[in-house]
């Protein structure tokens, strides 16, 4: 399947912002509206009463309704026109400040479910990668309980035999540790994580997007992915033969985590996962694609939307949580996929981080 044959659909993040500029316009228009055809007609009819009372003019109240849209009335016109004008804008930013307000507790919101939700997520990996081991480490034990079962009635293994199975169970204990450390490690970067989750816009420096795209990669096999065979191509060729470089500015640990979602999901879905990097003239361009069993594209994008304290064991949540950060950095994300024959995310970040895509 070439790229060039296929429309991506781009993917919204849940609680994308709306716009408020149009509360003080909108109530400006409406302002002279009220007052050149509600307030000077109700003053002139106001008018024609007191006059009637007070010095016994005749009651004309349609007249009275009629005179105020004469020419000659321009000036009052004119003054009612700019007095509800300024009234009603008055109101209006008053609209736009407490919808902005409103809006923005709602995505204060919205980042808090984010932030426990990537935290979940990315333990959740850790966790997945821990049991695999201790399971792994059980068996072997078992093995080794059976083989000195074997020794009791006089018919012992072979020295190898031991030492391959307590060989093993050290590189599993290794392995154990080593995401121990990881955790401990990971537990520090999470301040850096929700820090990029609160701010307008991570902070960025020049970074090689290729080793940290081959670290996220190989993060995900060594832990989460070890047990299931997958095939990776990174630009055509092996992942641990690519020596290609790409230099620009972004914040590393966001990026990390986007890229770990992305990659991720088509590992859990797929067994062959195409990895393509292009460089762009404003943007960056990094394609991943899966052979796995495909998705309805407008499906996901309705599930994205809802709330996500509904999808609490829901892989959408890496996704979200990506759109989150690529939000704040002006890139995007865009899917193509049918059922059967795949998926292709594509993500576009912005090679001077921070502008609009």
């Amino acid at each position: 399947m070439e790229t060039e044959d296929i429309r991506p659909v781009a993917l919204k993040p849940p609680g994308y912002r709306e716009k408020t500029w149009f509360y003080p316009w909108a109530c400006l228009l409406l302002g002279i509206g009220l007052g050149i055809l509600v307030g000077h007609p109700l003053s002139m009819v106001v008018h024609n009463i007191h006059v009637h009372i007070y010095e016994g003019a005749p009651l004309d109240i349609t007249g009275a309704l009629v005179h105020s849209f004469h020419y000659h009335m321009w000036p009052m016109i004119l003054l009612f026109a700019l007095f509800g004008g300024v009234g009603w804008m008055v109101i209006g930013f008053i609209f736009q400040r407490l919808r902005e307000h409103r809006l923005r507790l709602d995505g204060l919101h919205l980042e808090f479910e984010l932030q426990v939700a990537a935290l979940r997520h990315h333990y959740k990996n850790l966790a997945l990668g821990i049991q695999g081991f201790s399971h792994r480490i059980k068996r072997k034990m078992n093995n080794l309980d059976e083989q000195f079962r074997q020794c009791a009635r006089e018919n012992c293994p072979t020295y190898e035999g031991f030492h391959q199975q307590f060989q093993a169970l050290g590189q599993n204990v290794g392995i154990l540790e080593d995401a121990a450390h990881r955790l401990s490690h990971i537990l520090g970067q999470e301040l850096l994580f929700l820090k990029a989750l609160t701010s307008d816009a991570p902070a960025a420096e020049p970074h090689d997007l290729f080793p940290l795209l081959a670290h996220a990669v190989n993060d995900l096999k060594g832990l989460r992915f070890r047990d299931k065979e997958i095939r990776l191509a990174l630009n055509g060729q092996p992942l641990e033969d690519c020596r290609d470089t790409l230099v620009f500015p972004f914040e590393p640990y966001t990026m990390e985590v986007i890229l770990q979602n992305i990659v991720g999901n088509a590992m859990n879905y797929g067994d062959f996962v195409q990895i393509r990097v292009k460089d762009g003239k404003e943007h960056v361009r990094v394609e991943v694609q899966d052979n796995g069993p495909g998705m309805e594209v407008d499906k996901l994008r309705q599930n994205l939307l809802l709330p996500t304290e509904r999808q609490a064991d829901s892989t959408h949540l890496g996704l979200k949580v990506s759109l989150h950060l690529l939000e704040k950095c002006g890139g995007r994300l865009s899917l193509w996929s049918k059922p059967g024959a795949g998926a292709l995310f594509i993500m576009e970040v912005p090679k001077h981080y921070g502008g609009a895509y």
